[in-house]
């Protein structure tokens, strides 16, 4: 949020509400800035005694009420905010946060819209917007605020159109795969070069250390008119350097369509540095610019029938695009 305690503000109310709800407001400021917020919600108490139209006493003290879990008080003070400044976008972001702090989150939507309507650039008000609208089916909606937020600097921006909007944020061509949020997957990973875009999935609360699924996405730059088998084959011999025992399987694949593609899996017994098992599920296609590589893997030496019937359903939901 904006620092809301300015020179400006207490000029305002200094000129027209007297001097003695002005010392309360900014005894009041002082304790909330000093953290000392149940010092700061009593002396934004007595300046709202002293004038019961002293807005910005009205809103900070909610916000002091919302960083103490009193939502109820909370909720209140921002509704009174709002009836004195219609106008006043911190207002309805905050009344937003307290009802998503109850997992009200459809009820929070129109606060989020008038937020970004009356100040676009509100700082975490797109992507909290596009996290509600991407877990309530809107995902056009979501991807949008997610580029808007990304364009206006939010750094959280990218990861969250990474997890609920695949490689669709990226310019011409892309492979779109939506990774379920069912399934709570968070970016490891996300890099890129001249020859090769690279996103790693893993689940939200595990680390490249201690992971038990992983996903990863790569595009590899300029790569056009690779036969699937010979596809298949590269990345069977990279596995077989570091696992000599490796395993390939041939599952199924399609070149007689537009952007011919190939699912198969590498079933990795052991590494030469590592003696854990892993095995992947890839699908491969290829595009008009680049060749897509994606896989799913699990430490186990092989994968599960219905885990991979699940997979190639996943995958072959994908999609190129363009934009």
């Amino acid at each position: 949020m904006k620092q809301l305690f300015t020179i400006l503000a207490l000029t305002f109310f200094t000129t027209f509400f007297g001097q003695t709800a002005d010392e309360y407001l900014k005894m009041g400021i002082e304790k909330h800035n000093s953290k000392d917020l149940d010092g700061a919600i009593k002396e934004y108490g007595k300046a709202i005694k002293t004038d019961k139209n002293l807005t910005v006493a009205y809103l900070n003290r909610g916000m002091c009420e919302l960083a103490l879990q009193d939502y109820k008080s909370a909720l209140k003070d921002f509704d009174k905010t709002i009836e004195l400044n219609p106008k006043m976008a911190d207002a309805y972001y905050s009344r937003a946060t307290v009802l998503i702090s109850q997992k009200k989150y459809t009820e929070a939507l129109p606060d989020l819209d008038k937020t970004i309507e009356l100040l676009p650039t509100t700082p975490n008000a797109l992507t909290l917007r596009g996290q509600i609208r991407a877990n309530t089916g809107n995902k056009k909606g979501a991807c949008e605020d997610f580029n808007k937020a990304k364009q206006i600097g939010d750094k959280q921006a990218e990861k969250y159109l990474s997890q609920f909007c695949g490689n669709e944020q990226q310019d011409g061509e892309s492979l779109k795969l939506h990774w379920p949020e069912s399934e709570n997957w968070k970016v490891g990973s996300n890099q890129e070069n001249e020859e090769m875009t690279m996103l790693e999935l893993i689940p939200s609360n595990e680390t490249f250390e201690n992971w038990t699924e992983i996903g990863t996405m790569m595009a590899i730059k300029g790569a056009k008119n690779i036969p699937m088998d010979k596809a298949m084959n590269m990345m069977f011999e990279q596995s077989k350097k570091n696992s000599p025992k490796a395993k390939l399987t041939f599952i199924e694949k399609d070149e007689s369509v537009k952007f011919p593609w190939i699912i198969f899996t590498i079933e990795c017994p052991n590494f030469k540095n590592d003696k854990k098992p892993e095995s992947q599920l890839w699908y491969i296609v290829q595009g008009k610019t680049s060749l897509y590589t994606n896989f799913r893997a699990i430490k186990k030496s092989e994968i599960p029938t219905d885990l991979k019937e699940k997979w190639i359903k996943f995958f072959k939901t994908s999609e190129i695009i363009y934009q």
